[in-house]
């Protein structure tokens, strides 16, 4: 007796439109992740813009109303000190952002070339 079978089974594969399809949705799908996460790095970067803005303000406007250095109050100076920490931690925040921003950028241009090729098109 023959383990092997006189027929062999036809193999059968996906229509390759359908191929295209799926794969191009997959893209899509990490397309839009990628998206999404460059939205919130866009939005928590404008709002850390905001409020670096607002500890330079600060601490300017406690300069032009305070003494000079030797006359200031402890709690100008401390004030003082406060804000321009709080601004140089934004700005250190804000290259990361920027790293960010432009890593997803380089991601999404890099998806954007392979969905591209799936859909057979030249341009996303």
């Amino acid at each position: 007796m023959s383990i092997l079978s006189i027929r062999p089974k036809a193999f059968r594969s996906r229509n390759p439109g359908r191929d295209a399809e799926t794969d191009a949705v997959r893209a899509e799908t990490i397309r839009n992740a990628i998206i999404m996460a460059l939205s919130d790095v866009r939005r928590e970067r404008d709002g850390l813009v905001q409020r670096m803005e607002m500890h330079h303000a600060r601490a300017a406007s406690i300069l032009d109303h305070s003494g000079d250095y030797g006359s200031r109050t402890r709690e100008d100076e401390t004030a003082i000190r406060s804000s321009e920490s709080g601004a140089v931690n934004a700005r250190r925040r804000l290259s990361e952002l920027d790293a960010q921003i432009e890593k997803f950028g380089r991601l999404l241009a890099e998806l954007d070339g392979t969905t591209a090729e799936v859909r057979g098109l030249t341009g996303a």
